[in-house]
């Protein structure tokens, strides 16, 4: 992050309510360069990870997802791999396994046989649009939607689940609303 980035970060905490003014605008991250988007997904499905983990899962729901209740963690976690290396296409071999191992359960979501809460569906499916917009890199308006549709599932997960407040949430995301800022690089 640059010097005047972080120069505007401070003049912008110094504001009265700076924290529970940026997160207003409805989809403000629309504006973000794909990398930045990419990035603020990531960490926002990091964050809303818990509604999938701490729901308590039973009796037959535990036996169809016992195979995919660490999932949506592995798949972060090789993510967030790829991101630190900053190498997206060298790995679409592990991210296309991860991939498929999402799909019996989205397809079990969408048809109804498998009924969970919205916020715990919406948690496992904020990964699966990283993954889908992450292997669409060739169609970069359809990687911006699917990264787009993760980050307002994981914001769905958080808030309904109340895992963050309002002000945690927009000390999350204030260096990408900073970067839609006009003249911050």
């Amino acid at each position: 992050m640059s010097k005047q980035l972080y120069q505007e970060i401070e003049k912008k905490q110094a504001q009265e309510d700076f924290f529970i003014e940026i997160n207003t605008d409805a989809c403000w991250w629309a504006s973000l360069s794909s990398e930045h988007i990419l990035e603020l997904a990531f960490l926002l499905s990091q964050n809303a990870l818990p509604v999938w983990e701490k729901y308590d899962f039973f009796g037959k729901i535990e036996n169809q997802l016992h195979s995919v209740r660490l999932l949506p963690a592995r798949a972060l976690k090789g993510i967030g791999d790829i991101l630190i290396r900053k190498r997206e296409s060298a790995d679409d071999k592990h991210l296309n396994n991860f991939f498929t191992s999402f799909v019996t359960p989205v397809i079990q979501f969408r048809d109804g046989d498998l009924n969970l809460p919205y916020e715990v569906k919406s948690a496992f499916l904020s990964v699966f649009d990283i993954l889908k917009g992450m292997l669409s890199v060739r169609n970069p308006f359809l990687a911006v939607r699917c990264f787009s549709s993760s980050i307002t599932r994981s914001m769905d997960a958080i808030v309904i689940s109340n895992l963050l407040t309002n002000k945690e949430i927009s000390m999350l995301t204030q260096k990408y609303l900073l970067l839609t800022v006009k003249g911050l690089p």
